[in-house]
């Protein structure tokens, strides 16, 4: 069964015999499927004849059954390899949960699995990618008309090694399917990964993962990895499936994105070498800002807590910020911690020590002011800002009173649910702009960018 047709956003279903790599003789009967809900699923007619599978051990032991590795094979002799697999059920049926199917290759240690190049789709790749995919050209004839439909990759932009990677490109070209009745001609785009060496499976989520987020901010909505191709040397390609949190979305137009291609393919080769240099970083805030994008079920509560922490991290990682040196403030610390009276409790005492470690640092009121102040006006206009130490006060107060409940903080955005959607807006965009900025991008078209895809009221 030739799997390389299907993505993330696919169902579909693989019979064939399946064994352990110790026990290539010992074949069970059974079925793989994968879907987007249920992830991936080997029902088996019976057990593998191996000790870790004897139910009376698992349920004396009452231990999970386990095994890194299952091997198969379908009726049109194409190979598959299921990687980390617990089984859920056990009777004359057995159902196991596959965390990883590796389609196109048989692995028979963990340690075999490793490859040096990737190739990975993601949703509004092609839209956001801009590509021009049939061209008209004359026609000998006026009853006719003609197009051109290219047979090759293009290649779109290509980066320069940075960090495990040794090149970056993105590749389209067009996909077409004729009929007796259709003719079906449509886009399609990928990045290349190619690395410097062989890695693993979780360098390449981590890489994916990264790239993604650069994504999600270019669209404005969530891009996620919808199809994971990986190659070794010179072989054909395994085709990576797994559980995915994707979900399908509405189609989104380039002139809807942030940042189509076009509209930054001068910068985009700098941005993206820029984006995996911050990694390092701005990774710890990466994570808080694409958490509330990603999990969009989240309570409003619990994301603009995430982007306050963003924006506190943003700040203290690019510019410090302390009220006093810290060789100054040693002797200062070292004396606070001396006031507190002996009475005091040994966990008290701590955490006033742990307290008065960190006083120094700037607040997050004095963070969020240096932030919007170091904007051009007209950037803070277009957020909706008319006065930064209101604004700063107000995230401030929220922040406070979600934190430590205390009634004394309490602001009128904390019981606002309206409201707070509408100023985790405004953090997002803040956040887009700070860092567009930071990875060389005009503020200006960063901006304009952003705001395509927020919305404040």
């Amino acid at each position: 069964m030739d799997v390389s047709q299907y993505n993330l956003l696919d169902e579909f279903r693989i019979p064939g015999h399946w064994w352990l790599p110790s026990n290539p003789g010992d074949r069970v009967a059974g079925s793989l499927s994968v879907s987007p809900e249920g992830g991936v699923r080997l029902e088996l007619t019976g057990l593998f004849s191996s000790p870790d599978f004897d139910p009376a051990r698992v349920f004396s032991n009452r231990q999970p059954i386990r095994s890194d590795l299952v091997l198969g094979e379908d009726a049109d002799g194409d190979v598959y390899t299921l990687y980390k697999v617990d089984a859920l059920h056990i009777s004359t049926t057995s159902t196991l949960r596959v965390s990883y199917l590796l389609a196109g290759r048989h692995f028979p240690s963990v340690e075999e699995i490793g490859f040096r190049s990737a190739l990975v789709q993601y949703s509004h790749l092609e839209a956001w990618s801009c590509f021009q995919f049939t061209r008209p050209t004359k026609s000998a004839s006026p009853d006719f008309f003609s197009i051109e439909i290219p047979t090759n990759r293009v290649p779109l932009f290509r980066t320069n090694a940075t960090g495990p990677i040794k090149e970056l490109s993105l590749r389209a070209h067009a996909l077409s399917r004729f009929t007796l009745s259709t003719v079906e001609i449509k886009p399609s785009a990928h990045f290349w990964i190619d690395l410097h060496a062989a890695a693993d499976l979780k360098t390449f989520f981590a890489l994916s993962d990264d790239l993604g987020q650069l994504m999600t901010m270019l669209v404005g909505e969530p891009s996620y990895v919808k199809k994971l191709r990986l190659f070794d040397s010179g072989d054909a390609g395994v085709d990576l499936f797994f559980p995915s949190t994707i979900r399908r979305q509405d189609e989104l137009h380039s002139p809807l994105m942030c940042f189509p291609l076009r509209d930054i393919i001068n910068v985009v080769q700098a941005l993206t070498e820029q984006w995996f240099g911050s990694l390092t970083l701005l990774g710890p805030v990466y994570d808080l800002l694409f958490g509330t994008l990603f999990g969009r079920e989240s309570f409003v509560q619990s994301k603009f807590l995430s982007l306050t922490q963003a924006l506190e991290s943003f700040h203290r990682r690019t510019a410090g910020g302390t009220y006093m040196p810290t060789d100054d403030f040693l002797p200062v610390k070292d004396s606070l911690i001396a006031a507190v009276p002996a009475s005091v409790p040994d966990s008290l005492r701590r955490r006033l020590s742990d307290t008065i470690k960190y006083a120094n640092d700037y607040s997050l009121r004095k963070r969020l002011k240096e932030l919007l102040s170091g904007l051009d006006g007209s950037t803070v206009e277009m957020l909706k800002i008319s006065d930064i130490a209101g604004m700063a006060e107000l995230v401030v107060k929220s922040r406070n009173y979600l934190t430590h409940f205390d009634e004394e903080s309490e602001a009128g955005l904390a019981n606002d649910i309206v409201g707070m959607h509408y100023m985790n807006e405004r953090l997002t965009a803040l956040l887009f702009i700070l860092i567009l900025k930071r990875l060389g991008m005009d503020e200006a078209t960063a901006a304009r960018g952003t705001l395509k895809r927020r919305f404040f009221q």
